[in-house]
């Protein structure tokens, strides 16, 4: 029996450079694009037992805490899905405190 299941989840984001370039682009009339695209998390896929327990570990900047909210839902996939058969608590950026 699974918990969890992240299958192809990816998500996107659109960065500006100020301000001015995102209400240039929601105004453009030919929809002309000033931002730059950048992925957090690319296809990523894996499934959790019940009863087991996963770590998720990588550099600054890997996506890890954009998957543990997508997971949590707090964000919402680009695209992909997440199942999850249970509760889920969010103790995200404990270390922001400290």
């Amino acid at each position: 029996m699974t918990a969890i299941s992240v299958n192809s989840v990816s998500k996107k984001y659109r960065l500006f450079g100020s301000p001015r370039e995102r209400l240039m682009e929601a105004l453009h009339p030919f929809k002309k694009q000033y931002h730059r695209e950048f992925w957090a998390l690319k296809d990523v896929s894996f499934d959790i037992p019940k009863g087991s327990t996963m770590g998720i570990i990588g550099r600054n900047g890997s996506g890890k805490s954009t998957l543990l909210q997508v997971i949590c839902s707090v964000l919402q996939p680009t695209s992909g899905s997440v199942t999850v058969d249970g509760r889920i608590s969010a103790l995200l950026e404990l270390g922001s405190g400290f």
